[in-house]
């Protein structure tokens, strides 16, 4: 039986997702609890090794930036078994985000709708959370911070801060929901962005794209086919393909947001499948959208893809998910190879 769905989620769910989320977050900040009930979630297999971006990953399988905003509760998120957990995103200054009703639960799909907005506590409290945290060259689960802003300084500002805390930077100009941050992807801002990361970085960097109609050969699916292009001009180690798609529900308060969840993975598999088609081996994708098995782990990897990142579907499915994937992945994988 599965304890989180039949118990604990139709309690969550009688919440506001964010007091659900916050109520979630008070829970994993009871560290021992988590530590205790680790080898409940254990499970590795040599199959699942992998890189991305350099970084030695026991599996493929991550957390995608958003559940742990202000990079609360990773130590406990990282007895889940996840491979890679995405911190943040964080932005200099603390910020509200946008005003509520500001996130949606689609219930018949294993959806969520979202205009947050980038609410956090800012970078300053971020670095003194990742100060206290163990050193992730020890860490079996590594730690990506996801960092962002509508300035070139501020997300230099950000790298600066807390790259020596991570195992890579994720860059995210891609959130539907956040006033400025579009500046980002237009070339010639972008291009500038990264050229003055590299002038300082020593770890691995990550941008956050936004998502594309992989269908079509249109201006939307271009650009960002441009921005990657610059990445692999610039030495960029990889890119996540892609982010919540943009949708208008005038049940939010600021009448759009980004939608994310099971309707979105058939887009992702074709981002993958394009972005592998231009550019192959000249930089790694990591995948991210609608992700909630093994078998669409699979296809993933097998178009292209070096890792996965979800979110929607474990708070549907609970942290037991991840397990799971991981074994119905190498169940894939040995039917492959016999």
């Amino acid at each position: 039986m599965n304890l989180y769905k039949s118990l604990i989620r139709p309690i969550l769910f009688l919440l506001e997702p964010e007091t659900a989320q916050k109520f979630s977050e008070f829970a994993l900040k009871r560290e021992l609890i988590w530590k205790i009930s680790k080898t409940l979630y254990e499970y590795n297999s040599e199959l699942l090794e992998t890189k991305l971006a350099g970084i030695h990953l026991n599996n493929p399988i991550g957390l995608a930036a958003g559940f742990d905003k202000d990079c609360q509760v990773l130590s406990s998120l990282e007895t889940f078994g996840f491979g890679y957990l995405t911190g943040g995103t964080i932005t200099r200054e603390a910020r509200l985000g946008n005003p509520k009703p500001r996130m949606l639960r689609l219930n018949s799909q294993n959806g969520l709708i979202n205009s947050l907005g980038f609410p956090g506590g800012g970078l300053q409290s971020a670095v003194k959370r990742l100060s206290k945290l163990p050193n992730v060259s020890k860490e079996s689960s590594k730690r990506i911070i996801s960092i962002s802003g509508t300035t070139e300084d501020d997300i230099l500002h950000c790298h600066s801060a807390v790259e020596k805390f991570s195992s890579g930077i994720e860059i995210n100009i891609s959130s539907p929901n956040t006033a400025g941050l579009r500046i980002f992807q237009q070339p010639e801002n972008f291009r500038s962005l990264i050229e003055h990361v590299n002038e300082k970085r020593t770890r691995p960097i990550v941008i956050k794209l936004p998502p594309f109609n992989a269908q079509l050969d249109d201006s939307q699916t271009n650009s960002i086919l441009e921005l990657i292009s610059i990445c692999v001009d610039l030495d960029v180690d990889a890119v996540t393909a892609g982010n919540t798609h943009p949708v208008l529900d005038n049940r939010l308060a600021v009448g759009n947001g980004g939608l994310s969840g099971a309707t979105i993975f058939d887009n992702t598999l074709a981002m993958v499948k394009k972005i592998n088609k231009e550019f192959g081996s000249k930089i790694a994708i990591n995948a991210c959208g609608g992700i909630s098995t093994g078998q669409q782990t699979y296809q993933l990897l097998r178009h292209g893809a070096t890792t996965v990142q979800l979110y929607t579907s474990m708070v549907y499915e609970g942290p037991g998910l991840i397990k799971k994937v991981k074994k119905d992945l190498v169940k894939a994988l040995l039917l492959e190879s016999s």
